[in-house]
């Protein structure tokens, strides 16, 4: 018997299956307690907001990460070639 390799990774599968039984149990947890369509859709959307949010705060903090780090960088290249330049002038004396 030969196994087929899968398309998605396990990580994906999980994460999708996951995802399925929160909406599935969103689901069930609305019609059992009769909660109106309205209510329902305002809380997705609140949420999916939220998320959103979270996920541009987290890009923007780590791009300011890499640019001071950038930055940090530029600085200490600049503060050792005038430090070359000056050994190299002692040394032709």
């Amino acid at each position: 018997m030969v196994k087929k390799k899968s398309r998605l990774s396990k990580k994906t599968r999980n994460t999708i299956s996951g995802l399925l039984v929160g909406l599935a149990s969103l689901y069930a947890v609305s019609i059992f307690m009769e909660i109106p369509q309205q209510e329902l859709n305002s809380f997705l959307i609140s949420t999916l907001l939220f998320f959103c949010l979270i996920l541009v705060l987290a890009f923007l903090c780590i791009t300011g990460i890499k640019l001071i780090s950038k930055l940090k960088q530029k600085i200490s290249k600049k503060i050792k070639k005038p430090d070359q330049t000056s050994d190299q002038t002692r040394d032709k004396e």
